[in-house]
């Protein structure tokens, strides 16, 4: 049973370079998630041809419930091609030899577009599915949102920068950082975490909502310093903070992940940063720019109306959440509907 241990080191590099190098990776997919994320207890299983190479993987982060069983989380995973599913049915059956019974819920949630049909399958398989049929209770309803504003750069084969791939009310928003006087600079070191901490802050609470403590940002930090997964992206004029912007660079796109900004900002720093996070994408060769989710598509949100000044094209909705449950009881007690319930 291929379950990565993490005592060996050549297997660990082995698992990290599949990863890092698979079109279908996410940062949270990564090794090294695990160590921002330290409160929970890590698991990695994989699968391999007969040459010895892997083909196919899953990261999965444990924490204990009141339940008294443990759920297990994917998030984004596995790293692999979903539409396979007779090997997505073999790596399921590898995590769950990993997890033994004392877990009661595996779930994933791969970034793979909605499909009724793909839907079907899933459940035929044996999986529960969480998307449309949750839909009505928010963004919230899934760990992860499931419509996300992405620019894919299929779109604008001849596109150089942001500039080529936004309406032209957009480029006005973006040309007045330049014409203000903002510069943007990145990098990954504690000034650039101090003063993206003191943007984010403010912008929490300046929305009234919560935020993650700093340690989180510094852990990071040091799991991802001197890889250019991470970035710290950082507007000032006249050396004065304005906004900043954290994304990671993994598989095929730059997940714009966190921002902050200063309430009284008047020169659409937030703007700026974009343009250059946009720009390292461009110059990786990606495919896209996650600018990250969204509750509904209509202007009341404000989230959507923000990002569709950069997302020409309709949001993104993913498959949801495929849960393979373990413990059926568990399962209609913390997570099914009553009138779903076995």
């Amino acid at each position: 049973m291929p379950v990565l241990n993490l005592n060996d080191d050549v297997a660990v590099a082995k698992y990290n370079a599949f990863i890092r190098q698979s079109p279908n990776a996410q940062i949270s997919q990564d090794l090294g998630w695990a160590k921002v994320k330290n409160n929970w207890e890590p698991c990695y299983v994989y699968l391999e041809d007969t040459a010895g190479n892997i083909t196919a993987a899953l990261s999965m982060l444990l924490t204990m419930t009141p339940s008294g069983k443990k759920f297990a989380y994917a998030s984004k995973g596995p790293v692999m091609d979903m539409s396979d599913l007779t090997t997505f049915d073999q790596l399921i059956a590898t995590a769950k030899q990993a997890l033994g019974d004392d877990t009661y819920l595996l779930r994933l949630d791969p970034e793979v577009r909605y499909d009724a049909q793909f839907e079907a399958d899933l459940r035929a398989h044996g999986y529960e599915v969480r998307g449309r049929n949750v839909a009505d209770q928010g963004m919230h309803a899934t760990i992860q949102p499931r419509l996300n504003m992405v620019i894919d750069f299929a779109n604008y084969p001849d596109a150089t920068s942001l500039y080529d791939m936004v309406p032209s009310k957009t480029k006005n928003k973006l040309r007045k950082p330049e014409r203000e006087g903002v510069v943007v600079d990145y990098g990954l070191d504690q000034s650039f975490l101090d003063d993206f901490f003191e943007t984010y802050v403010i912008m929490s609470n300046r929305h009234g909502i919560t935020h993650r403590p700093k340690d989180y940002f510094e852990r990071m930090m040091q799991t991802y310093a001197g890889t250019d997964i991470m970035r710290i992206y950082r507007a000032k004029k006249d050396d004065v903070l304005l906004a900043t912007t954290i994304g990671f660079k993994m598989g095929d796109k730059i997940w714009d992940m966190y921002a902050g900004s200063i309430d009284h900002d008047l020169t659409n720093a937030h703007y700026a940063t974009r343009v250059h996070m946009v720009q390292w994408a461009l110059d990786a060769g990606l495919k896209r720019y996650d600018i990250g989710g969204i509750d509904h598509a209509d202007n009341t949100d404000g989230l959507y109306k923000f990002k569709r000044n950069f997302v020409r094209q309709d949001p993104t909705e993913y498959i949801g959440e495929i849960d393979v449950v373990l413990d059926d009881a568990i399962y209609d007690e913390l997570v099914r509907q009553p009138d779903q319930q076995h």
